[in-house]
């Protein structure tokens, strides 16, 4: 009786068919998945993903390893944050913001700025509510906004024109403010800023962040996530300004920031959101249903971190390595013919791809994933991994679909990494000149 019951059963089962939700059905595999790869397989230099390759300062690896022998901290934590951590957080940056920031409703911890990103986006953007994203921008901003239902409105930074004999900074590209104001609408529920700037090195000036913060203040429905997470890196004098100190942003503003950027452990995955606590509260209340909370002794080390490195001149001395990486890589592209944007800040430097021509299918027929094919920059870039053996990432990944085509004179490399490896690039960025690819 059980098995003839059963034999009915499956005979009048339908096939199963699996569909994506909308929100991820347009999503196909990032850059990451076609140059980290083929990388890996032609044996290349990768200054593509940008991750540091050296150890942390031995003061914030000893954190950790204290931590974990301590023990006591291998359980589920605060949700909104280890207290240990936002108290020295708020300690931390209460200074730079102007106002005593309370580490229990103006700050929530986060696994990773990516978990930061991801879940204001989801607190803010309700289905159909536009987010303003300035190009190029970082690709996990799109994915974030799509999930939430959000609609992505684009505004380019332009490069000025160049000057002849003079040399191309990330200061020289700008931002068209009726542009800007332009994209808004009264659907326009979020902008994205990146100060300072993935890939371009820009950091943003007073009268600029000025200018962008009139035109917010026109739109009373509109936030603004303000991501930071290079504020440490900073290069030729130039200053990074806090958006939400600007004059009536506080109150709409989310600062997000990265332990993993700060000090050299992006595989630690802490980061953090601060901002008014009408804002901070929603975000910790959806945190609470993604990942609950950050690792523990993660964020235990990470404070640790933040008490100790002021008095040991950390943030200066983090500055200074990696401006004389930057310079050091700098020189190596601009002897090898691609002609650099010299950046301000982050640790990302565009090169001038414009010289380049392949012939043929070079740069096509090496392709994993098959994406960018139709596309200058992708093609150079795997051409650049192949056959130069230095991998970068195409800048056109950072734009919409419409832009993409009109942004591939460039490709992104990344200095975060040991000066001995930024010495074989250089030494295989000089065979480019000696290429027939090379239109001198």
């Amino acid at each position: 009786m059980f098995r003839r019951t059963l034999v009915q059963l499956m005979s009048n089962a339908k096939p199963f068919t699996f569909k994506p939700s909308q929100q991820t059905s347009s999503f196909g595999p990032s850059v990451w998945l076609e140059f980290s790869p083929l990388s890996v397989k032609h044996k290349s230099v990768n200054l593509g993903q940008g991750f540091p390759d050296f150890e942390p300062a031995d003061f914030v690896r000893d954190a950790l390893i204290k931590t974990i022998e301590k023990g006591g901290l291998n359980q589920y934590t605060r949700s909104a944050g280890h207290p240990r951590l936002v108290n020295a957080l708020s300690k931390f940056y209460s200074p730079y913001f102007n106002r005593d920031i309370d580490p229990m409703t103006e700050i929530v911890t986060s696994v990773g700025a990516s978990e930061a990103l991801f879940c204001t986006i989801q607190s803010v953007v309700n289905p159909g509510d536009e987010v303003i994203l300035i190009e190029p921008f970082f690709d996990i901003y799109l994915g974030a906004v799509l999930m939430a239902g959000g609609v992505p409105k684009y505004v380019s930074l332009k490069e000025e024109p160049r000057v002849e004999g003079k040399k191309r900074t990330a200061d020289g590209w700008k931002l068209d403010i009726n542009e800007f104001e332009q994209a808004f609408s009264d659907k326009t529920k979020l902008v994205i800023l990146n100060n300072p700037h993935n890939p371009v090195g820009k950091v943003f000036k007073l009268d600029e962040l000025t200018e962008i913060a009139e035109v917010v203040k026109k739109h009373p429905q509109t936030c603004v996530i303000s991501d930071e997470v290079y504020e440490w890196m900073t290069y030729d004098n130039a200053e990074h300004l806090r958006f939400a100190n600007i004059p009536g942003m506080w109150e709409r503003t989310i600062t997000i920031g990265s332990a993993g950027k700060t000090f050299s452990i992006t595989g630690w995955k802490v980061g953090w959101c601060i901002g008014p606590k009408p804002i901070i509260h929603s975000i910790a209340m959806a945190h609470q249903y993604i990942p609950f909370s950050v690792p523990t002794p993660t964020q235990e080390a990470v404070a640790i971190a933040f008490e100790e490195a002021p008095a040991r001149g950390y943030f200066d001395q983090l500055k200074k390595m990696y401006q004389a990486k930057r310079d050091q890589l700098v020189s190596a592209l601009a002897d090898s013919g691609l002609d650099p944007v010299i950046p301000q800040g982050a640790y990302f430097i565009m090169g001038d791809i414009s010289k380049i021509k392949l012939f043929g299918d070079q740069g096509q027929n090496t392709s994993i994933t098959g994406m960018g094919k139709h596309l200058h920059d992708w093609n150079v870039c795997r051409w650049l991994t192949t056959d130069i053996g230095v991998t970068a990432i195409p800048p056109s990944s950072f734009y919409s679909d419409e832009h993409a085509p009109l942004s591939t004179n460039y490709a992104r490399f990344c200095f975060c990494k040991k000066e001995e490896v930024l010495e074989t690039a250089r030494q295989n960025l000089l065979k480019v000149k000696d290429t027939e690819n090379y239109q001198k």
